[in-house]
């Protein structure tokens, strides 16, 4: 739950204004809200009741959002954790009365889980970006403004950008960046979520960071090969021969994978590839 608190100055683009003293009111009195669209010299246009109105400073006060406790999911969560990470402090502490407290370890989420949370993690703070509520937490921007995301995805550097513009006149507000370790396998939602998350002073959860890898080679995987020493596609997986033309190999228990550069078709061990990004897989 988010109250408000009345403060005399100017406002900003994005946040929420109340009429307290109309004096060349068109179409908005005493006690309306709205959201201020664009600030000029000696006033605000701000969108009330689904209509552009001018309004001038001397007209308004600004509401800023004072975050209270109430359910705050966050706080809820936070509690939680708390508990599982201290239980063995807390039953010491309590002793025979904490026998019931246990100390649980969060799930492992596979791979495909965690890409799923990252897409559905965006699309959640893309929605609290460009609503007029308040949020409670992150930065200014995430806070009082209204804004959208836009992403840019270098999959040959492994980096995604998030921009964050205002809804109305696209400034840039924000900016956050997510780069995949040398060691780490790429995939473009993850980092979508990492950025974005950046972007509004959010904190970036471990499950993203340390999100597991791929365990086995699918059709749509980048890989470094030994075989072509370059970055190549994964075009099919066959256990133990090639389709083609029916040639059998001498390694049926480790199988080969058919490989596609440029054109250019390969066959390689599966054990020689090392993936490195999986955005076309999930």
């Amino acid at each position: 739950m988010t109250n408000y608190r009345e403060v005399n100055r100017k406002a900003t683009v994005g946040e929420r204004i109340k009429i307290v003293n109309p004096q060349f009111a068109h179409g908005y009195g005493d006690g309306d809200e709205g959201t201020v669209l664009k600030v000029e010299g000696s006033g605000v246009f701000v969108n009330i009741n689904g209509n552009r109105r001018g309004v001038f400073h001397r007209e308004y006060v600004v509401l800023e959002p004072v975050a209270t406790l109430g359910s705050d999911e966050a706080l809820a969560d936070a509690f939680t954790q708390f508990i599982r990470d201290n239980a063995d402090t807390i039953r010491t502490i309590l002793g025979d009365s904490a026998s019931n407290v246990t100390k649980t370890e969060p799930a492992v989420l596979t791979r495909a889980a965690v890409i799923e949370k990252a897409r559905a993690d965006v699309a959640e703070l893309a929605r609290k970006m460009c609503s007029d509520r308040a949020n409670s937490d992150g930065n200014r921007t995430f806070n009082m403004l209204t804004s959208k995301p836009e992403f840019h995805v270098n999959r040959d550097k492994r980096v995604v950008t998030a921009l964050v513009r205002g809804i109305y006149g696209n400034e840039i507000f924000e900016k956050g960046i997510a780069k995949a370790a040398p060691d780490d396998v790429f995939h473009a939602e993850i980092g979508k979520a990492i950025a974005l998350r950046r972007a509004l002073g959010l904190t970036v959860p471990s499950v993203y960071t340390d999100a597991p890898k791929p365990d086995d080679l699918r059709r749509g995987h980048i890989v470094l090969s030994q075989a072509v020493r370059e970055k190549v596609t994964v075009h099919a997986v066959r256990p133990t021969h090639r389709a083609a033309t029916g040639h059998r190999f001498d390694s049926p228990e480790s199988g080969f994978t058919h490989l596609l550069s440029d054109g250019f078709e390969y066959w390689a061990r599966i054990e020689d590839c090392v993936i490195i990004d999986d955005t076309d897989v999930y």
